[in-house]
């Protein structure tokens, strides 16, 4: 059964966020906040293909080619997560600000951060990896999860935290970014229009208990204090 909530002109929210303070908040606006909903097909790398669902990718060429998510992740969302199919081969998920250069995976360039399914490894704004889990490929299901209460990133595979990947580039707007690198790699994505593999239901509402939310001013005036310390490009 689809999560999709779409009564009137109510945008779309998972059911992890529902009567979250997101939630809350948007239902006193005119025009609320978005969330990621499906994949850019004006903001992907040429090689990649976008099918009719928008929800699902496939590479049409050969070498490193991203694509992004049609909104950013709002940071007044507190946590946001994501999660996707591989079909076919080896890909990488993650987040990145806008001026990322989708020719190539996220994680390579500053602002971006990505776990990669061929080695393993968690890039954070450089080309070389650290050690972080294992490696993924077709039939398994990868999630990522920011949550800005706590300034980190973790990664999941098929249900299971493989634990903090990241504590920095919350600074800006983000998106999510999935690769894909070789001819034929197939992937689908999941905004919440169907269950996730990870609970990710527990860990929001254990999230939202343990950190009384800012008020959304407080959150407004705390990363526009940190969009003035960073260095844009």
């Amino acid at each position: 059964m689809s999560n999709i909530r779409n009564e009137n002109s109510v945008p779309f929210i998972p059911l992890y966020l529902r009567n979250s303070p997101l939630d809350i908040y948007n239902s006193t606006l005119d025009i609320p906040i978005l969330l990621p909903t499906k994949f850019n097909k004006k903001d992907r790398a040429r090689c990649v293909r976008v099918l009719d669902d928008e929800l699902s990718i496939q590479h049409t060429g050969v070498g490193a080619s991203s694509i992004r998510a049609n909104n950013p992740i709002p940071h007044r969302a507190g946590i946001y997560y994501f999660e996707i199919d591989l079909l076919n081969e080896p890909a990488s998920i993650g987040v990145a600000r806008k001026g990322f250069n989708l020719e190539g995976h996220s994680g390579w360039e500053f602002n971006s951060v990505g776990y990669h399914g061929d080695d393993g490894l968690i890039y954070c704004e450089r080309g070389y990896g650290i050690s972080y889990g294992p490696t993924f490929s077709t039939g398994d299901t990868i999630g990522c999860c920011l949550n800005y209460y706590d300034q980190i990133i973790f990664f999941t595979k098929n249900g299971i935290n493989l634990g903090i990947a990241s504590t920095s580039i919350f600074t800006g707007d983000l998106y999510p970014i999935v690769g894909i690198q070789t001819r034929f790699s197939h992937v689908e994505i999941n905004f919440g229009t169907r269950p996730f593999k990870f609970d990710i239901e527990f860990y929001a509402k254990a999230i939202f208990q343990q950190n009384p939310m800012f008020t959304f001013n407080e959150f407004d005036e705390y990363y526009e204090d940190e969009y003035e310390s960073s260095d844009y490009f």
